[in-house]
């Protein structure tokens, strides 16, 4: 007579999967192996309830919607389960005063159960995160011992095991899993397995970070501040009010923050900084949010941690060495890294602008030079040239979103008006910085901080004759021929 057991097994690991109704079968755990039991659902457990009796029992209150955080419970879930996976059984009958039936000394290995409501989403997303944390880690790691407690109220890692030998370890997939691999390979064990898509994002973003074991390293981690932040950012306006200085991520200060911290490049205020394009490979592709787009009954995709874009998709990112300065003061606004690229809908408006540039405005992230005017709490308003002496009206910003006149809608937008600034070209260390945007005659455009020609002065525009652009501006009196007085 077969001996009844869990039905939802992880292939290859004593990790389970199923709904409440799995703690009222004692028997049905008992023969599993079971030590260890999640519950992932907000269910308020009576003390000492006859069910949980003589498990270990970890509680994440949390519901199975959209925009639950789940993913900062992911380093305390996995310490938890890897525990439970390498807990000998034996150990836990001896300490209890019950003895094995055969007599044998034998420890047998401890299974993990992992429960939501119906076995589906919050309880497959835990699993998903711990296979995706296991296939990542090295094969003679010492793995971090989990804390006993019964409610993880607030995540947080406990200490390292001090063990001088490392445990017996579940056996590694030859290649770190994706989360497409993992999900499949828990399906071979419960096919009904679904989680919610906020949940995948969030899974997608914790494989971007590299699966990160402890909560500090989460938490410390740029993909998951920029995350929290747009999620601050969204619960403001949804109450109709601005965010919180706080929770507002203005980019160049992070990449100054990362430039000290390693090849100690100069930040976007300091003259001659190197303008290159520090993007961050993850950060493009991760951490989606949803908006509506005014135009359409369908949520669009925000590819952007800062939730920034919402138009159907990006637009081919512009090139490395592009600078944008204003057009009075020649102050350094933007570099590359900081511009926001859109496209226009699908299914263009008829009034929208049609050029070859229908495009008004250039879109930023949110830029330290902003936090005057957005730190009076205002929910939209002008962006002024931060120059104290020019203080330009160089465009606007709206956190609820701007319209761009091609019909695309970016949200928050932060957008420069492209009449009211430069965008400039830097070229490679020994050429000089050149205007792409033609600005009016006298304008001072093509000035920048590159090596110059002629008589050697950096800080003059450089022209030539026989330069591909065509939107180089010549001051008056100066012929092609370069024969001209300047």
């Amino acid at each position: 007579m077969d001996i009844p057991t869990l039905p939802s097994k992880v292939p290859g690991y004593d990790l389970y999967i199923d709904g409440f109704q799995a703690l009222r079968r004692p028997k049905i755990l008992q023969n599993s192996n079971i030590t260890h039991v999640v519950s992932v659902l907000d269910w308020k457990f009576q003390k000492d309830w006859a069910s949980l009796r003589g498990f270990q029992h970890l509680h994440i209150p949390l519901d199975d919607v959209y925009d639950s955080n789940i993913l900062s419970y992911f380093p305390r879930s996995n310490a938890f389960i890897h525990e439970g996976l390498k807990h000998s059984r034996s150990n836990q009958l001896e300490t209890s005063g019950t003895s094995l039936k055969d007599g044998s000394n034998d420890p047998i290995p401890g299974g993990v159960l992992v429960h939501c409501a119906m076995g589906v989403s919050r309880s497959a997303t835990i699993v998903l995160a711990y296979l995706l944390w296991h296939s990542r880690q090295p094969a003679n790691m010492i793995y971090p011992q989990s804390q006993t407690t019964t409610t993880a109220q607030s995540p947080a890692m406990s200490s390292p095991s001090s063990s001088a030998s490392p445990p017996e370890m579940v056996s590694l997939p030859p290649t770190p899993l994706t989360v497409d691999t993992a999900l499949a390979l828990v399906r071979e064990g419960r096919p009904q397995v679904e989680p919610n898509s906020g949940f995948i994002k969030q899974l997608r973003m914790y494989e971007a970070m590299g699966c990160p074991t402890t909560q500090e390293q989460l938490e410390s981690h740029k993909i998951y501040r920029r995350w929290m932040n747009s999620r601050n950012v969204l619960d403001a306006l949804s109450e109709n009010r601005a965010p919180e200085m706080d929770h507002i991520s203005f980019r160049d200060e992070e990449d100054d923050d990362e430039n000290r911290q390693g090849d100690g490049a100069q930040g976007l205020d300091q003259a001659g900084a190197s303008a290159g394009n520090r993007s961050d490979p993850f950060s493009d592709r991760v951490q989606s949010l949803t908006l509506l787009d005014p135009d359409s009954d369908e949520p669009t995709e925000i590819l952007n941690p800062d939730i920034t874009l919402s138009s159907p998709s990006p637009a081919p990112p512009l090139p490395a060495n592009v600078e944008i300065k204003c057009r009075k003061c020649r102050r350094l606004l933007a570099r590359s890294s900081f511009i926001l690229p859109h496209k226009p809908p699908a299914h263009r408006d008829p009034s929208a602008a049609v050029g070859a540039d229908p495009c008004a405005h250039i879109f930023l992230h949110p830029l330290s030079w902003m936090r005057p005017v957005l730190s009076q709490g205002q929910l939209d308003g002008r962006l002024t040239c931060p120059t104290q002496w020019c203080g330009a009206n160089i465009g606007k910003f709206a956190w609820q979103g701007l319209r761009c006149s091609c019909g695309g809608w970016v949200t928050p937008g932060f957008g420069l008006a492209k009449g009211k600034v430069d965008e400039v070209r830097r070229h490679d260390v020994g050429s000089s910085t050149r205007a792409i945007k033609g600005g009016p005659p006298g304008s001072g455009q093509g000035q920048g901080s590159g090596s110059g020609h002629g008589n050697g002065d950096a800080t003059k525009p450089v022209f030539n004759s026989t330069s591909s652009s065509g939107a180089v501006r010549y001051p008056p009196g100066m012929r092609r021929a370069g024969n001209g007085n300047l």
